[in-house]
């Protein structure tokens, strides 16, 4: 059960250090581990070839500064609302790198904002941001199998909360519950408890909330504490992708997809007496033409 202890004002577990800090540093990652439920293999490919950066990423950066360290935000990052081509913007960009920041586009630039303004105005979520802990990284050895993990929680409260931020098409609660669980969000959290438990060395589980915002106005925004039970079910989910990467990376062998050889029988529709076959969402390809 999470415990509604509060988290001393300074000097949390954890330190503070520049994303780009904690992105090189040792452990494994939440973001990484999760390619584990669908095989080592797919793992394995991802350890090796880290995403860049794409405009999604950014914003998605952009936006957790806006909230969660709004004094951070102009100096982080540098508004370019013109065309990013000519002597100009190359100047601009050679300064912006210079002092550490990320140049964002108008669209961006506002849009995060706009977000920032739709979380920080929701009374619930703003009086759990009043006081806590903002981008911690924390290092720690997970207790079921010794290896090395790292997190980076997006939001420590004091009241004795864990507060992740997550951007989605809709807050209503069915449509959230799935792709919360698809997506890992339930994963990452119990592995941010045990991070925070095994670090603060109090054995303490803290509350688990999901700041859940609309990518698109009027950016709704809704906080979602997280089922015990679901934790619970996550959280042996997760160690058991650890025992997995502990077993591959010592015998060598990253597998795919379990079992190679399968029967492939035909969907369910081919099997109706209807005879209004619906094609909806089939590839209209070469492939299925030569058939």
């Amino acid at each position: 059960m999470a415990l509604r202890t509060p988290v001393p004002r300074t000097k949390p577990p954890g330190v503070k250090m520049r994303f780009s800090d904690y992105a090189g540093a040792e452990g494994i990652n939440f973001s990484t581990l999760k390619h584990m439920a669908t095989s080592p293999l797919h793992y394995q490919h991802a350890l090796k070839n880290p995403t860049s950066q794409t405009s999604a990423m950014l914003l998605g950066r952009a936006t957790h500064t806006a909230v969660f360290e709004p004094e951070r935000f102009q100096l982080d990052y540098a508004l370019w609302p013109g065309d990013r081509r000519g002597k100009a913007y190359q100047e601009f960009a050679e300064e912006a790198s210079l002092q550490g920041r990320s140049i964002l586009k108008d669209t961006e630039h506002n849009t995060a904002l706009a977000i920032r303004n739709a979380v920080r105005e929701t009374a619930e979520v703003a009086r759990l941001l009043e006081q806590g802990h903002s981008e911690v990284s924390l290092f720690w050895n997970n207790p079921a199998t010794g290896l090395a993990c790292k997190g980076r929680l997006d939001w420590i409260a004091c009241e004795g909360a864990i507060l992740d931020l997550k951007t989605t098409c809709s807050i209503d609660l069915r449509a959230f519950a799935l792709k919360a669980w698809t997506m890992g969000y339930f994963h990452q959290a119990a592995m941010y408890r045990e991070a925070y438990s095994v670090s603060s060395g109090k054995g303490i589980l803290l509350r688990s909330g999901i700041i859940a915002v609309e990518k698109e106005p009027p950016h709704a925004c809704r906080l979602y504490w997280l089922d015990e039970d679901s934790l619970e079910k996550a959280r042996e989910e997760y160690i058991g992708w650890l025992r997995q990467v502990k077993d591959c990376t010592q015998t060598g062998i990253w597998p795919a997809l379990e079992p190679v050889e399968m029967e492939l029988a035909a969907p369910s529709w081919a099997f109706t007496d209807n005879d209004t076959i619906d094609f909806e969402g089939v590839d209209d390809s070469e492939e299925l033409k030569a058939g």
